[in-house]
């Protein structure tokens, strides 16, 4: 059984699971068997482009969903050519803090050049509990990087909550630096309503140790900033600390 077919496999089923469908749901969709569906997300059966082609339209998807996905131990994945040397790894290590469940997000940001050398494509993983498995993660979204001098946008659309559109702009550190702060704006789903937040990048995996070096929530400065302003202003230079980076 091939790597990529299962990571296809591993999707069908992440994909299938977040649209709400059932194995047999899915199947008739599709017309296929419930057992030919199993057989689809456990990589014993390949899926020929055609059928490709009609699973991701039952589930509202572009075709490239199944394929996006990052895998570090995998013989397939190539490097991106980045705009600027903080992406040159091909994805991001994001985190930031969410004061309603009082608990830290981890998530993925991933991008690749397009097809035509255009621009940058872009898949966001949201709330993962491991790095390392980034097709378990809450919400997924898919768009487009564009980058200038000083700073990056990141546009995406929720695939599983299509009224979503998040915007993720990031500061560009000094190309020596591993970590820098930006900003996340999108739709909040407890309860639904507009939202934002400061988040950090990391071009590393960090440690919980190396996390309390960050002042993920808003500091006291921050919050007599935005009372004054009336708005979120970030510092673009701060000093940071030391990374070793952990898995």
């Amino acid at each position: 059984m091939s790597e990529l077919v299962t990571l296809v496999g591993k999707r069908l089923r992440t994909f299938r699971k977040m649209h709400g469908l059932s194995v047999d749901q899915l199947a008739k969709r599709i017309g296929r068997s419930s057992a030919t569906v199993y057989k689809y997300e456990s990589g014993e059966i390949v899926m020929d482009l055609n059928t490709l082609d009609q699973v991701a339209s039952a589930l509202n998807l572009e075709p490239a969903f199944f394929f996006d996905i990052p895998n570090y131990n995998s013989s397939f994945k190539k490097p991106v050519k980045a705009p600027i040397a903080f992406f040159d790894n091909g994805y991001i290590y994001t985190y930031y803090y969410d004061g309603r469940i009082k608990q830290l997000v981890r998530s993925l940001l991933a991008f690749y050049s397009t097809p035509e050398k255009t621009g940058y494509a872009a898949s966001f993983y949201m709330n993962l509990k491991d790095f390392n498995q980034p097709e378990y993660s809450r919400y997924i979204y898919r768009g487009s990087l564009i980058s200038h001098e000083l700073v990056s946008f990141f546009i995406m659309e929720n695939i599983t909550l299509p009224i979503e559109t998040m915007t993720i702009e990031v500061i560009h550190p000094f190309q020596t630096e591993q970590t820098t702060w930006g900003v996340f704006l999108g739709l909040s789903d407890q309860p639904l309503a507009p939202m934002t937040t400061k988040m950090l990048f990391s071009k590393v995996p960090l440690s919980n140790k190396e996390l309390e070096a960050y002042p993920l929530a808003f500091t006291k400065d921050e919050l007599k900033s935005i009372r004054r302003n009336n708005s979120l202003l970030l510092s673009i230079r701060e000093e940071k600390p030391q990374l070793t980076g952990t898995d």
